[in-house]
């Protein structure tokens, strides 16, 4: 019983690593870091964050191995 609790815990905080999360955000401007380089999930905090200002998010940089950083811009 205890076996696949703690299994289950360990993915759990596994995968918690592997989020994507806004680190700055502001109307002009939003950086997602994504530590699984996952475009998809950016765009879309990205996105939620540019609609608090009635705007859109458009990539200016993608995330590399070196840097986990996506930056986008908020256009209208």
């Amino acid at each position: 019983m205890k076996k696949p609790i703690a299994a289950f815990l360990f993915v759990t905080i596994a995968l918690a690593g592997c989020a994507s999360n806004v680190v700055s955000s502001n109307e002009r401007s939003v950086i997602v870091e994504s530590q699984s380089m996952n475009a998809g999930d950016a765009q879309t905090l990205a996105n939620a964050e540019c609609a608090k200002h009635k705007r859109f998010a458009r990539m200016a940089s993608k995330a590399d191995y070196w840097d986990r950083n996506y930056v986008f811009d908020c256009v209208q």
